[in-house]
């Protein structure tokens, strides 16, 4: 299994060169021509070991991200996570062609030149790892052509916003009132969390109000699509909110279908398909945590929203 772990972000100094200059470009090239990522045809993602040395060092927990559940599903895993100042944040690879790069809330699909992080285009089974060194609001996204546009992005210590009409909670269904895609995803999304109330309000809290609102759209279908994984595998939601993929162990992972099959097979008259084969998953010692009610809190854009935003209070609360 390949890893690379980068130097601390944050509020901390950055030892690569400077922010984006040559030398973390430099940096970039020769640790991308050292650690090489295979393609794998094992159906199987691997974690990192228990402690993951970075620059700097790092005595906080670590966070697991699936980068691409499997091949096809642009997206990241949990969408959204907590971490605390010297926790890691350790992004693995279930597919491949996707990379890791850090972008900001106002361009979330351009690459930030603000004390910048980036994976580069990686395949299946590769581990790259980020020290936390503040608790802002942390965004990143996929820089293969295409996947960011389509959604492919997450937020570390996503903004807080409970009970405001700009939460995720708020806004869900003001904005299906005018999106019949958005509907059947709202729907569909509710069918698969029947039953695990835990799971049907994840990441309510999180504020969307500061965020461009071409995202929109895809900050909820990336907050409903974690929600199915986490009905689908109740066993890495604890009892507290956090998502805990050490429980899951040798038990293969089930992988729902994309959200947006929803929104197609409205659009046609079909069914909607649950899940797609189980992915084998050992989970190791890695653990992740889901937002809660105590969230910290340009030149290319997400693709167009059609959804017209207007805001009615709904009653999808968050729920620890």
């Amino acid at each position: 299994m390949n890893t690379y772990s980068t130097p601390a972000y944050g509020s901390g100094s950055y030892g690569g060169g400077g922010g984006g200059g040559s030398g973390y470009q430099s940096c970039m090239q020769m640790c991308a021509a050292s650690y090489g990522a295979p393609t794998m045809a094992s159906s199987t993602w691997s974690s990192p070991p228990a402690t993951t040395t970075v620059a700097g060092g790092s005595s906080g927990m670590t966070h697991t991200v699936i980068v691409a559940p499997t091949q096809g599903v642009l997206r990241y895993v949990p969408f959204a996570i907590n971490a605390s100042v010297g926790d890691t944040v350790a992004f693995i690879w279930n597919a491949n062609n996707h990379t890791v790069t850090k972008s900001s809330q106002l361009a979330i699909c351009n690459k930030t030149e603000d004390i910048p992080f980036t994976s580069g285009e990686q395949n299946k089974s590769f581990v790259f790892t980020q020290t936390v060194n503040d608790t802002n609001a942390t965004f990143f996204y996929c820089g293969t052509p295409g996947h960011c546009q389509k959604g492919m992005f997450g937020i570390i210590n996503p903004p807080n916003a409970a009970g405001s009409s700009g939460a995720v909670s708020s806004m869900m269904s003001s904005m299906a009132s005018n999106s019949s895609n958005m509907t059947a995803m709202v729907k569909y999304a509710q069918m698969m969390t029947a039953g695990d109330p835990m799971a049907a309000t994840w990441g309510g809290n999180i504020d969307m109000s500061s965020m461009p609102a071409s995202s929109y759209q895809y900050v909820l279908e990336n907050v409903m699509y974690t929600r199915t994984f986490l009905a689908a595998n109740p066993e890495t939601l604890s009892a507290d909110g956090s998502v805990n993929l050490s429980d899951a162990g040798t038990t293969p992972l089930m992988v729902p279908k994309d959200i947006t099959v929803a929104a197609s097979n409205s659009s046609t008259g079909t069914s909607t398909p649950g899940y797609g084969s189980p992915t084998s998953a050992s989970a190791g010692t890695t653990s992740t945590s889901s937002p809660s009610p105590t969230l910290k809190g340009g030149a290319r854009s997400l693709g167009p929203s059609s959804i017209i935003v207007s805001f009615v209070a709904v009653s999808l609360a968050f729920v620890l």
